[in-house]
């Protein structure tokens, strides 16, 4: 099968190839000292070195959203403070309304998907790249390294300074308390918190139960 490339990857030059990224795309080892791949962050740092400059909120927006991967929806909106951080940006998929608060910082070697309406706290880190643990097969930056993918369903709340680990996946109306360390999946209509984040409350459907999960009492 031929591999396709992301829409907004740039064509190929003499020397380079897709190997690499196809590998990373796939979530097999692959090479990051890669030329193309070594262009297409370069790409991504100078794009959003502009981006983080432009201090109209409406502008900045404009400019964010041909560069990540916005699925919009009825309320077709995106606000991301600046400063903002990515790789490559193809590999961040957002939905509807969901806003992200400064300094952010997303490895998207894998895919990153955040649902609709999801807030996220200021200095929150995406970590998706994952390394050998034998110091002799990383060897550096001379090692094959590999990334598994993160998805956030909707209506989560991640309060600022909450790490995300690759391989993770969060259900949808989960908060996560702020400076938590995410290393597993958490269920939906949860609050979580701690390193590592642990269940400390479960968030009833409405009108079923009260605030800590008890039965709500019949009105005589």
């Amino acid at each position: 099968m031929t591999f396709t490339p992301p829409a907004t990857a740039p064509a190929l030059l003499p020397g380079e190839d897709y190997e690499q990224l196809e590998n990373m795309l796939a979530g097999r080892p692959y090479l990051a000292s890669d030329p193309y791949l070594d262009r297409l962050r370069v790409r991504g740092f100078e794009t959003l070195y502009d981006i983080n400059r432009t201090r109209d909120n409406g502008e900045r927006m404009a400019a964010l959203k041909p560069f990540l991967d916005c699925r919009g929806g009825p309320r077709n909106k995106v606000w991301i403070a600046a400063p903002f951080t990515c790789e490559y940006g193809f590999n961040v998929s957002l939905g509807d309304d969901v806003c992200f608060g400064p300094n952010c910082t997303l490895l998207d070697v894998a895919k990153i998907s955040i649902g609709d309406r999801t807030m996220i706290g200021a200095n929150t880190q995406f970590y998706t790249p994952g390394h050998p643990l034998s110091p002799e097969e990383r060897d550096g930056t001379n090692g094959a390294e590999w990334a598994k993918p993160i998805t956030i369903g909707s209506d989560v709340w991640i309060g600022g300074g909450v790490i995300i680990l690759g391989g993770v996946t969060v259900g949808d109306g989960v908060t996560i308390g702020a400076g938590s360390v995410v290393t597993k999946d958490v269920e939906s209509r949860t609050v979580v918190v701690g390193n590592p984040a642990r269940v400390i409350k479960r968030i009833p459907l409405p009108g079923a139960e009260g605030a800590n999960g008890e039965k709500k009492a019949e009105s005589k």
